[in-house]
């Protein structure tokens, strides 16, 4: 379903590439008078480096694209000093077994798995192989050192796709489109009635001319014109319905329908019939707190690997709510709140695109090396003294009417939006 509904597959996709994987790096149980800066230096340095190695936002957008279409991905890590990948392990030979700091982990049946095949598998799947021989265990857990299961809904112990219940509908769709081609194709076909002349019931023409005359009219006629010839008055006779623009309405309900039943606007995947942007807005915050809870998992999934490495002091990674849709808005919050003196800098960074790991290079390649701060001087103006546009503050759609809405996406208000 996946690969034949363009639906569906936006719908899976919508989800897992709506957040931005932007992360945070900080310390875990920290305490200032045990703590050397040059060791907390190093052990940050080492931690940074492994997080960077992950590839969080590739790594995650495939895993949920699996997790959101499969209802779980079963992954296996692949990993270097310098690169992390999750291999997607078939579905099918794997059943989840236990849970280790509030993630899952997962067994895999050995005896589907060829012993010329292993070299497709991280090196502790041999392992795995060769224990499953001398135990006579099949199943056989994947060592949480390279696990990394993810699964949509952790309420339960069997996997459904998230939005299956959606299924129904995508097949009504199809229904409805095939309903629709049937009627174009009938549509443009016409059927053409020849008269043959009688008396009391009998021909009054030579049968031989009749059909002279006949094959005559069917070598002029066009594709999709039949003819016949019958002992009635010359008519044509049209396939045309008076429904088919019902049957159109029909269709794009149906499509509707998919998406409501899914729980997502169909505002997101260009229906135009309500052009509402604080209604919209409302809908993605819903959307949001699905994708939320997903990330929390990674989250944990990620930290568990992050707290195998050695050292004194250990260092957590912090997955920031941000979305495609409200990036704009939590770079604002995240402004805000470092003028006070709060210490979310780094969340700053990491909303408008800056990995924790690149700040340190970054700010001496701009500053000491390139000098930047000092070649980009902006000009003197009354904006840039006060910091401030000038005008009434825009008020957010969320505090706006759905007709001061529509006015502003239509540009119809002037610069009035602020006090609808």
């Amino acid at each position: 379903m996946f690969q034949g509904s363009t639906q569906y597959r936006r719908l899976i996709q919508y989800y897992a590439l709506l957040p931005t994987w932007a992360y945070i790096i900080s310390p875990v149980a920290y305490s200032p008078q045990k703590t050397k800066t040059a060791n907390y230096i190093k052990q940050y340095t080492k931690a940074s480096q492994f997080i960077e190695s992950m590839n969080i936002k590739h790594e995650m957008q495939k895993a949920c694209l699996v997790a959101y279409r499969e209802g779980v991905l079963y992954g296996a890590i692949w990993k270097t000093s310098s690169s992390w990948h999750i291999q997607r392990i078939d579905p099918d030979i794997c059943e989840l077994s236990s849970i280790e700091d509030g993630t899952w982990l997962y067994s895999v049946d050995m005896s589907k798995i060829k012993k010329e095949d292993l070299v497709k598998y991280p090196p502790e799947f041999a392992a795995m192989y060769e224990e499953s021989r001398v135990s006579n265990q099949n199943r056989q857990e994947v060592p949480s050192e390279i696990s990394f299961c993810l699964k949509a809904d952790e309420t339960t112990q069997y996997s459904v796709p998230p939005f299956a219940s959606a299924l129904p509908s995508i097949y009504d769709l199809e229904t409805y489109r095939e309903l629709a081609e049937i009627s174009t194709e009938i549509d443009n076909y016409k059927l053409l009635s020849m008269k043959v002349p009688t008396k009391d019931g009998e021909l009054t023409m030579d049968w031989d001319l009749i059909m002279e005359f006949y094959d005559h009219l069917v070598s002029a006629l066009p594709p999709n014109i039949g003819a016949a010839a019958i002992p009635m008055e010359l008519d044509t006779v049209n396939f045309e319905k008076s429904g088919v623009a019902q049957r159109t309405d029909e269709l794009e309900q149906a499509t509707k329908n998919f998406w409501y039943s899914s729980g997502s606007s169909p505002l997101l995947f260009g229906d135009a019939s309500n052009t509402s942007s604080g209604a919209l807005t409302l809908s993605i915050r819903t959307d949001e707190e699905l994708v939320f809870a997903t990330i929390e998992q990674c989250q944990r999934l990620i930290n568990r690997h992050l707290r195998s490495l050695g050292g004194s002091l250990k260092f957590k990674v912090t997955i920031l709510p941000v979305t495609i849709f409200n990036q704009e808005k939590m770079i604002g919050y995240y402004k805000e709140a470092a003028t006070y003196g709060l210490p979310v800098k780094q969340a700053y960074a990491a909303a408008v695109g800056i990995h924790s790991d690149d700040i340190p290079g970054t700010c001496f390649l701009e500053n000491e090396v390139l000098g930047l701060a000092d070649l980009f001087v902006p000009l003197s103006s009354s904006h840039t003294q006060s910091g401030k546009a000038p005008g009434a503050p825009s008020k957010s759609v969320e505090d706006i009417s759905d007709s001061g809405g529509q006015s502003r996406d239509e540009g119809s208000d002037g610069n009035k939006e602020g006090n609808l």
